[in-house]
């Protein structure tokens, strides 16, 4: 504790971004809220392409939920939208965004249509983690993201 006092009052840096929680039912129109909601507050940290690829990575995560998690309930049940990011670092910024269900993991059932959410995941994000338990599913997204020039700042 002497440490902390002598390092002076604990402040967030001004480049510091408030981490984004989000808290639904499973459904498609409270998934489509939860990307939307995602867009805006990634849209502040880097550039538009980039929160575009990392919209769509979260949405496929969200409707992923929707599609399978609660399948055997017959109604919906919860999922979590978190996502944090570091203060801006020589080559961007580190995200972190984690979608969590308390429902059943189903492994795909093979090939056809459907089956592309995760591969797109992967594609658009560094590191993808898919962690199923007994108490629901934690699907865990990461990327640097570059920060917008100042100009590109002020068009998003």
């Amino acid at each position: 504790m002497d440490v902390l006092q002598r390092m002076g009052p604990r402040t967030a840096p001004a480049t510091a971004v408030a981490p984004l929680e989000l808290c639904a039912l499973a459904t498609t129109e409270n998934a489509a809220t939860l990307r939307r909601r995602f867009r805006c507050w990634v849209g502040e940290i880097t550039d538009v392409d980039t929160a575009d690829d990392l919209a769509l990575a979260v949405y496929e995560a969200l409707a992923n939920v929707v599609d399978h998690a609660y399948a055997g309930r017959g109604t919906p049940g919860l999922m979590t939208l978190w996502a944090a990011v570091s203060c801006p670092l020589l080559t961007g910024r580190d995200l972190v965004v984690t979608v969590v269900d308390e429902g059943s993991w189903r492994p795909s059932s093979g090939p056809g249509w459907r089956g592309r959410g995760l591969p797109l995941m992967r594609e658009l994000m560094h590191a993808t983690a898919v962690l199923p338990g007994p108490t629901g599913t934690t699907v865990q997204l990461r990327r640097r993201v570059p920060v917008p020039a100042p100009r590109e700042a002020a068009l998003v």
